[in-house]
């Protein structure tokens, strides 16, 4: 019998589209450890290309683009259903980020996943854990980016979660225009990082945690340039480094002029926002010393990528968790389920999302619909979907909370379309086997489903052959059926009742 692939045959590629800068690692696994293959890293700025208005200026969208046509040409030879593109801050915030979107997806041939603030820290924390071996107590991670600042509190798993607006790139955009640099300029990023922090101190101060680590380019070129200065004795940064750098840095006066043992001069620009983002941190968290890790969000998003491939989807965790926060009938989801995918069997070709992605998003759908009778029946399917939409949900991209809640929005009643953005593909004849399944299953009983039904989609309507004797014996189902068919008429929709 021929042996299964294991992950350690397998390539996988993160792209993390960050604020600051644009990474790309390509690894695979040897008994269980990332083998990292290639990594690739282009500091584009995009934070620094969001106006005033909210949008990315075309010559921030440009560069970005130039720079994802070199990352297309080394992701060719992955396949693609190993590739995870994630976009963080700058793309969560930016008003025209559809634009953005259109154009790099066509560049890259793949689809790029928007993520919140907690599902980035999520991945990070995933990341580092990797990096450093199992301790006994509650360990702190912070990552900071171009735009946000990530704090994760936990042991094998995260804890608490919590993403903060303020990076390197928008700090020092904010805090030293035209790359000037002054005591009173850093002193007023400095507070403005503290007073950012102090909401965050209740969770994780150092009361609540015996070892922090850091991860991101940031601190890895703080801790780098203490080191090479002599300002501590092991590569660890200390409050005590921070601030002796600080007093140095602003010395400099100007960024151009940041001529520090040990920095890159490609991060010189953005140093001093970084370095008073993570001096702020250390003084409102309690932080005496911090180690680094050469781990981060890309690690994270490899190891989760190559876990839903081996049967540990983070995904399916959250729907699991959901399910009992909010008390969902499991034998009725199972029940509709069932349903469900046998009418995806025959189907499954005729839809527009691929065979793999339309049963997973079924049977999520399926067993988050009812969540919304938490909060009130009447009207409960526009409470599911709002909790589906703007809830965290680890492991989920925005979009695929978007498809979920579009989804459970329009399993009853009137069909509702949501509002199209690039990235949204509402696929109706997922919603047809979604609302059947509903539709059959409202009794809360296998008794009386029948034992056979065909379903067809030919020349845009939807054929649905029962057998005559079921259907006479089952009014009200039959009446249920025909006011389906008006319901699926109002979007232009067609489907014909066949009973043989």
């Amino acid at each position: 019998m021929k042996n299964q692939k294991s992950n350690s045959d397998e390539i996988y590629a993160a792209l993390d589209l960050g604020s600051n800068s644009f990474h790309l690692l390509v690894a695979g696994f040897a008994s269980g450890q990332l083998r990292i293959i290639d990594r690739y890293k282009e500091n584009v700025r995009l934070a620094q290309g969001l106006k005033s208005d909210g949008r990315l200026s075309r010559k921030s969208m440009e560069t970005a683009l130039a720079s994802l046509h070199k990352f297309s040409e080394r992701l060719r030879t992955t396949p693609q259903q190993h590739i995870r593109v994630v976009g963080t801050n700058t793309l969560r915030a930016a008003k025209n980020a559809d634009l953005f979107l259109e154009r790099a997806e066509a560049v890259l041939g793949l689809p790029i996943n928007i993520i919140s603030g907690l599902e980035e820290a999520r991945l990070i924390y995933l990341g580092v854990a990797k990096d450093f071996s199992p301790n006994m107590g509650e360990r702190l991670v912070v990552d900071i980016g171009g735009g946000s600042t990530e704090l994760v509190l936990g042991k094998d798993q995260p804890i608490k979660l919590e993403s903060l607006y303020m990076g390197c790139v928008s700090f020092t955009r904010q805090y030293f225009p035209d790359g000037k640099i002054s005591a009173r300029r850093y002193q007023s990023a400095l507070i403005a990082a503290r007073l950012e922090t102090e909401a965050s101190t209740k969770h994780f101060h150092a009361r609540h945690w015996q070892e922090a680590v850091g991860s991101s380019g940031t601190i890895r070129a703080i801790e780098n340039v203490i080191f090479e200065m002599g300002l501590c004795k092991e590569h660890v940064i200390t409050l005590d480094g921070l601030k002796a750098l600080a007093g140095r840095v602003v010395e400099f006066e100007d960024c151009e002029k940041l001529n520090l043992p040990g920095l890159d001069p490609e991060r010189r620009e953005v140093f001093p926002g970084g370095l008073a983002v993570l001096h702020g941190v250390f003084l409102e968290l309690g932080i005496k010393q911090m180690h680094v890790s050469a781990y981060a969000i890309r690690e994270g998003i490899v190891y989760d990528l190559a876990g839903r491939f081996h049967h540990k989807d983070k995904r399916e965790e959250t729907v699991t968790h959901f399910m009992t926060q909010y008390r969902v009938d499991h034998e009725q989801v199972d029940r509709m389920q069932a349903f469900a995918l046998k009418l995806l069997a025959q189907v499954e070709q005729k839809l527009e999302t691929t065979p793999d992605q339309s049963k997973s998003l079924l049977k999520w759908a399926i067993a988050l619909h009812e969540i919304g009778l938490s909060v009130a029946h009447s009207a409960y399917h526009k409470h599911s979907a709002y909790l589906l939409l703007h809830s965290d949900m680890p492991g989920f991209s925005r979009q695929e909370q978007k498809l979920l809640s579009f989804l459970v929005l329009n399993h009853r009643r009137k069909l509702k379309p949501m509002k199209e953005t690039y990235g949204f593909e509402p696929d109706w004849r997922l919603v047809i086997l979604l609302r059947l399944a509903f539709l059959f299953n409202r009794c809360r009983s296998s008794a009386g489903l029948p034992d056979k039904i065909a379903i067809a989609f030919k020349n845009g309507r939807v054929d649905l052959c029962l057998n005559r004797n079921w259907v006479e014996q089952h009014p009200l189902t039959e009446e249920a059926l025909h006011a389906e068919r008006q319901y699926l008429d109002g979007v232009g929709l067609k489907m014909r009742l066949l009973a043989e």
